[in-house]
């Protein structure tokens, strides 16, 4: 086992979840989205991989809508949508 201090000085998970209909997800709210568009804002602004936006599959609270998770703040956003993209990167991705 290799082990080092994290690359990152920040990482931004965004729940990506998608159930296909079998119960409430991230993925039915535009997780992708979210994603793809938080993660072209990290690269526009040349802050890519020193922050790093990542999915994730799961985040355990799909009833919420699109989840969002920033280390190392700790910060938690619940029901994102795209029109909630423009205030996060504002937020963290300087």
């Amino acid at each position: 086992m290799l082990s080092k201090k994290i690359p990152y000085e920040q990482q931004i998970f965004v729940c990506t979840n998608d159930r296909q209909g079998a119960g409430q997800s991230c993925g039915d709210h535009q997780g992708e989205a979210v994603f793809k568009e938080l993660r072209r804002i990290a690269k526009d602004r040349g802050l890519h991989p020193r922050i790093r936006v990542a999915q994730a599959k799961c985040l355990g609270q799909c009833s919420l809508g699109v989840n969002v998770m920033v280390y190392p703040e700790g910060a938690w956003y619940s029901n994102i949508g795209l029109d909630d993209v423009a205030v996060l990167a504002e937020k963290y991705l300087l």
